[in-house]
């Protein structure tokens, strides 16, 4: 596990031999103080600017992508993802927990603004690849920054955030010792990410990277820009950037994969190293980091065996409950529906996709000791797509929006479906049949899937939940809905694993609830919910940096806990029923 620091910004000592001084000691340089003082060393700090921890545990185990199998029963879990799961301050240490998050991120943060600090005594981004750096580096800075506050703040309103804590936008070098900060508000560090995000953006170029797919390349600023502005929620600017980053024909950048068809199913590695893969055309910024989550979303350990995507959330909400499912109950549920092979463990009782390699960095050759690591995918073409859709379909633009949403299925989701008729032949083999699958959705199919799923119950869960949105008029059974609950849909199968649907529930305001489910696969007992602006939507700052002096996110009182558990334990017929209309 990796040291974790008791400062503000855990960046503060691990950068100080960079920072500029502020008194006599530290103006007398050691012989290996590092002097940042031409664009080759610029360009490898630089490389410091990109976080090496991930919050996709937290969000992901916080949202509606996770269960309660078995409750007490299912020993295969640990406290801090229970933590997560249950939307509790996080108190245990871990690879992926908040204090990694923060600390990483600022320490990102960091070495960004040493990269700026060092150009400025240069001289300033006098040359061409001095300017391209300097835009890498407001485009680390803004990415860091729009990350945390979305993870430890509540989501963007026009209504909140001019009174919602924000997180300390840092834009200068650490030159004391122990930094004291407020926290702003989110109004204000999204005006800051917006500051940074369009100057990055104008100063940026793609011919200075060796490798672009782990920096912020063209194609990969674009796509965080489409992704900025969709939580700003300025639907126009995310088409603007979104289709700067997918170019004139979408299609050319969609993931390829075919790459994958030949692969084993039963060892998830070789897919999901060919998912994070820096040749692949759909892969924009790339992300090495500390995490264990390889293990935790796959099929092959136990590891998150009780909190996890359950086969329970993957039939009724997911992967058989879409607006393109074949009308054969058999068809609708074969693996071979989709290109992309999703996993379900029996022994687990998970469905998951292969994202996550496993990558193992031995520092100690003798004794076989080391970090485990995975790549994420950080920003992707799938993503900048369904962010335009989504666009679209807030202004009105339904061709548009469809147009974009089935270049995304005719990616995602094969052309017909091989299924087990459980018949036999003469030789007591297993007969199989085919069935094509019409992927192009209408505003017609999607009407007709709304109203035959209905919405979301925690008694008979569907795909589709209430939205409550305070930004944008969302009529129930209108076209415009009905495109956006497709689009959501769509964007829960893309991001699994990768923790966004967590910024989704925020954004659109959805209730989400918390379950016991037994193996049975009938019974129910729900312990909490979660509605729009519930203070728990902001995870709680680190307990180290409430003790730097932070202000911690508020958290509901007595009567607001007992509002949410109302109902109290009780079990409920937990039934895969569709709402046939």
């Amino acid at each position: 596990m990796k040291t974790t620091y008791h400062y503000v910004c855990a960046c503060l000592v691990a950068m100080a031999a960079l920072a500029s001084s502020c008194n006599d000691f530290l103006d007398t340089t050691p012989d290996s103080r590092i002097q940042v003082d031409n664009e080759e060393k610029v360009k490898a700090l630089l490389t410091t600017a990109y976080p090496q921890a991930t919050f996709v545990r937290v969000t992901e185990l916080a949202s509606d992508n996770a269960d309660d199998l078995n409750g007490d029963l299912n020993g295969n879990y640990d406290r801090f993802s229970e933590q997560c799961y249950r939307w509790q301050p996080v108190t245990e240490s871990d690879n992926e927990n908040p204090t990694m998050i923060w600390q990483d991120y600022y320490k990102a943060i960091a070495s960004a603004n040493h990269a700026l600090a060092a150009m400025e005594k240069m001289g300033g981004a006098t040359t061409e690849k001095l300017r391209a750096l300097k835009g890498e580096a407001l485009l680390c800075r803004a990415y860091a920054h729009f990350v945390l506050t979305n993870v430890f703040c509540m989501n963007y309103s026009k209504q909140h955030s001019d009174t919602d804590l924000g997180v300390p936008y840092i834009t200068a070098p650490e030159t004391t010792l122990d930094p004291k900060y407020d926290r702003g508000t989110v109004a204000h560090d999204y005006e800051m990410i917006e500051k940074d995000l369009l100057e990055g953006l104008s100063l940026m170029s793609d011919a200075i990277y060796d490798v672009p797919r782990y920096h912020f390349n063209s194609k990969a600023a674009y796509t965080f820009a489409s992704r900025f502005y969709l939580f700003y929620q300025q639907p126009q600017k995310v088409v603007e950037y979104a289709t700067k980053a997918l170019g004139t024909n979408p299609e050319e950048v969609m993931r390829d994969y075919d790459a994958m068809k030949d692969m084993p199913t039963d060892n998830m590695q070789p897919r999901a190293i060919q998912y994070t893969s820096s040749s692949e055309r759909a892969n924009f910024l790339l992300l090495p980091v500390y995490s264990t989550d390889q293990y935790y979303f796959s099929g092959y350990t136990n590891m998150g065996g009780r909190f996890n995507n359950n086969s329970y959330v993957g039939k009724a909400e997911q992967f058989f409950a879409t607006p393109w499912a074949p009308d054969n109950d058999a068809a609708a549920q074969s693996q071979q529906m989709f290109k992309f092979y999703w996993f379900y463990s029996q022994a687990k009782d998970v469905f998951v996709l292969p994202k996550t390699p496993v990558y193992f960095e031995e520092y100690n050759s003798a004794n076989h000791t080391g970090y485990y690591r995975t790549i994420v995918v950080a920003l992707k073409a799938e993503e900048a797509l369904l962010n335009r859709a989504e666009a679209y379909a807030l202004l009105g633009e339904n061709d548009k929006a469809l147009a974009d949403i089935n270049v995304w299925t005719k990616t995602f989701v094969a052309d017909k479906v091989k299924y087990n008729t459980y018949k036999y032949d003469d030789n007591w083999n297993y007969i199989y049949a085919e069935q094509k699958i019409d992927r192009e959705l209408t505003l017609a199919s999607i009407r007709k899937w709304a109203e035959k799923y209905d919405y979301y119950l925690p008694e008979r869960p569907l795909p589709r939940k209430h939205l409550h949105p305070d930004w944008v008029d969302l009529p129930e059974g209108s076209d415009k809905e009905n495109l956006v609950q497709c689009i959501l849909l769509l964007r829960r199968l893309e991001f699994l694993h990768e923790g966004m649907r967590w910024f989704d529930i925020k954004r659109y305001g959805m209730k989400i609830y918390r379950r016991e489910i037994n193996t049975s696969m009938n019974l129910l007992t729900l312990t909490d919910s979660m509605s729009y602006r519930d203070p728990r939507q902001a995870i709680q700052l680190p307990f180290e940096v409430q003790g730097a002096g932070l202000k911690p996110n508020p958290q509901p009182s007595a009567t607001e806990k007992a509002s949410f558990n109302a109902w109290g334990a009780r079990p409920w017929e937990f039934v895969f029923k569709r709402n046939d209309k």
